[in-house]
């Protein structure tokens, strides 16, 4: 008897589906080593369940490698203690595995240019022309004055209200590193 990897929405999985095809290989990886068919779909499923945990906050850059990890870590279990030990066995923990440093400081640098771009999207849009005309285009405030056809002054007001509210929205990634 075969069963398949329970869905939430019990919807049939898609054979192009990336996660799939993952266990369709897990499943033969693990089939290879256990002569159990439901300990097989039970090992899967488990990995399965454990990979989603683990990714729900996380993004993990190889999701396959991490998912065959998973199974082979839950493998060693069931060899070392049988059937008790697999089910006594607890969810990973959410550092058990180390993200790797240019993954984060990927991850970091996005959620601050969202941030940045969110913040910025809620000032006036004259505010924002002199903002990103300065410290982008790096233009002096007498040339965006021209541009715009405003006062030198009403560009240093601008100014410092787009740094006040962005520093208002962004200044606690300064103070946190994050």
């Amino acid at each position: 008897m075969r069963r398949d990897l329970v869905r939430v929405d019990e919807a049939p999985a898609r054979p192009d589906d990336e996660v799939t095809v993952y266990l369709a290989a897990l499943r033969s990886f693990v089939a290879r080593r256990v002569a159990d068919r439901d300990l097989v779909e039970d090992l899967v499923q488990e990995s399965y369940v454990r990979l989603l945990a683990r990714t729900r906050d996380n993004p993990v850059s190889e999701p396959q490698a991490y998912l065959f990890r998973i199974a082979s870590n839950l493998l060693a279990d069931l060899h070392r203690g049988g059937r008790a030990a697999l089910a006594a066995a607890e969810p990973l923990a959410e550092d058990a595995v180390a993200v790797p440093a240019e993954q984060e400081d990927r991850r970091n640098h996005g959620d601050l240019q969202a941030l940045f771009e969110s913040a910025l999207a809620e000032l006036p849009v004259r505010c924002q022309q002199v903002f990103l005309m300065r410290r982008f285009d790096d233009l002096d405030t007498g040339t965006i004055a021209a541009r715009l056809g405003i006062s030198q002054r009403m560009v240093q007001k601008h100014l410092i209200a787009a740094a006040s509210h962005l520093y208002k929205r962004l200044g606690h990634r300064r103070t946190t590193g994050r």
